[in-house]
Formats: C-alpha cells, sequence, structure tokens
C-alpha cells in the first residue's frame, strides 16, 4: 500500500530549505539569560501540553509530577490535556473562522494570513493554544509512545499550533520561539532493550521539528514499560522527574546526531510532471500489467 502525503507547501518555491544546518544556527545559547531571570527571581511560565486518555494512567501520573514540583518552586504552570480538550482533528479549514482563499485550501497561507491578523481568524480553542504557547518560557510534552513517535492527537497540536507565521517562516525571517525551551517526556510499553536501538532515531524525528522553530531542545526523559515494574521502581521513575523539573533551568541541552547533512538543498531544480508525462507514465504501467 500506499502513504500520500503532503510536505512542506513552500517545497517547490524557489527558496533554499529550511535544513538541519538552519536548525543548528536557530539553537543559539539562551543560557546566561536564563540564570540572568532567575538570578533576578523571575519564576518561569510552563505549558505542559498532555496526551493520554486515562486519568489513572502512569503518564498521567507524570504530568502531575511535573505540574506539581514546578509550582512547588515557585513557576506558574499551565496544563492543556488534550483528550479532554477534545482536540481530535488535524489541520483542515475548520482551524480558521474565515478562509483566505475559499476556492484552494492551502494551510500554510491560512496560518500565515491569520497570523499576520494576530490571531483573529483562528477558531477559538486554537487561537487559546497559541496564546499559551506565546506566554510559556518552557514548553513540555508529556506522552506514550505510540509506533515510535508522539500519539496522533499531540502531532495534530503541533501540525496546528507551530504553525506558520508564529513559530516559523521563510528561511530569511528569524525563529519566532526562542529563547524559549523545549523538553518531551513519554512512557513505553516495552522494555529498554526494545527501544533503545531506535531511541536516538525517536529523539532526533520529535526533536527536529521543535528546534526548527528556534526553541532550545532539552535532553527527554523516558520512563520504559512502567507497567511491567515494581511499584518502587514506578516511585523511582515519578523522583527522577521531579528532580528533573527541580533543576530544568540547568538541564543540559540535546545534540544531534552528526550523520545528519547540515547544509541547505536547493528545490529550485524540481518540477512537477506535467500532464502528458502523467499519462504516459499511466499507459506505460497499464502495458506492464497486461504483458
Amino acid at each position: 500500500f500506499f502513504f500520500f502525503f503532503q510536505a512542506e507547501d513552500g517545497i517547490r518555491d524557489p527558496l533554499w530549505s529550511r535544513g538541519l544546518g538552519d536548525v543548528y544556527k536557530r539553537q543559539v545559547s539562551t543560557q546566561s539569560t536564563w540564570d540572568s531571570d532567575l538570578m533576578q527571581g523571575n519564576k518561569l511560565k510552563v505549558l505542559i501540553v498532555f496526551a493520554h486518555a486515562e486519568e489513572k494512567s502512569f503518564c498521567a501520573a507524570m504530568k502531575d509530577a511535573c505540574a506539581e514540583q514546578l509550582r512547588k518552586n515557585g513557576n506558574e504552570v499551565k496544563i492543556s490535556d488534550l483528550h479532554k480538550m477534545k482536540m481530535f482533528l488535524p489541520l483542515d479549514k475548520t482551524d480558521f473562522t474565515e478562509l483566505d482563499n475559499p476556492s484552494y485550501f492551502k494551510p500554510q497561507t491560512e496560518q500565515g494570513k491569520a497570523n499576520a491578523k494576530h490571531m483573529a481568524t483562528f477558531e477559538p480553542q486554537l487561537k487559546e493554544e497559541h496564546e499559551k504557547l506565546k506566554w510559556c518560557d518552557v514548553l513540555l510534552f508529556v506522552f506514550p509512545l505510540y509506533w515510535f513517535h508522539l500519539p496522533g492527537i499531540m502531532k495534530n497540536w503541533v501540525d496546528r499550533v507551530l504553525s506558520y507565521g508564529f513559530a516559523y517562516g521563510h528561511a530569511e525571517q528569524p525563529a519566532t520561539l526562542s529563547p524559549k525551551k523545549f523538553m518531551f517526556l513519554y512512557t513505553t510499553g516495552a522494555p529498554k532493550a526494545y527501544i533503545a536501538k531506535i531511541e536516538p532515531q525517536i529523539f532526533t524525528v520529535i526533536n527536529y521539528a521543535i528546534a526548527f522553530t528556534g526553541m532550545t531542545v532539552l535532553e527527554p526523559y523516558v520512563a520504559y514499560a512502567p507497567a511491567h515494574i515494581t511499584n518502587e521502581e514506578r516511585v523511582k521513575y515519578l523522583e527522577d522527574v521531579k528532580g528533573i523539573m527541580n533543576g530544568i533551568d540547568k538541564r543540559a541541552a540535546f545534540e544531534f546526531h552528526i550523520q545528519f547533512q547540515p547544509k541547505p538543498v536547493s528545490y529550485t531544480h524540481l518540477t512537477l510532471p506535467t500532464k502528458a508525462q502523467v499519462q504516459i507514465s499511466v499507459v506505460a504501467v497499464s502495458l506492464k500489467k497486461k504483458k
């Protein structure tokens, strides 16, 4: 079977790709700014985006441990519980109260137009999520790992809230979410031995998307197979989480893997096939099947 999906809308525009090299450049050091703020007694504003349907899950306990410790330290915390909020919809026309071009829906363009109007044309819940992200100093994702990635409902949040013109723009435009920091914490169903080999790729794929916005991404935390360990081990996980939150401002930044090419790539040489070329391809496939 085949998956058909759309990459970034501007991929065929005559622009330089914002490749991993641009992500590296966006990962500027913000520690001095944070240290200065904390020395002056300024507390952090933290947004926790949570994606688990069960309130009694260990994943929910991790979310609660994060919020409890952060608040205990005097920080301000807001929580977006995506299942409670019923944010199930993917990026769609319904994200907007009005469309700039009703005859042809181009998500990136509509997001840019909405943000140019100070988010006025985003539907109310989505506008509120933008405001939360704008407000926070630290963004935390807490979720169960589904098929080595974010749960669908959280990926929808990323697609809809890290919007064009708000979280990112063209290559010549500065990243708009710096100097915010980001960290994710997740639970797994399988033990570490089954996850460890692919974990570097999991970390990189998720962090790459967030780093693209200019946020500094921090080392993630994983609670492996909490359903299959002792209660003492689960308590240890929660204590670890509280310890991390206690020193979140000092947590090390995530290091991207060097095998990724940091140079930008030009797509200007690419062209779409003509209608005639498509028809020829279809005929060729049909003849091959008959043989």
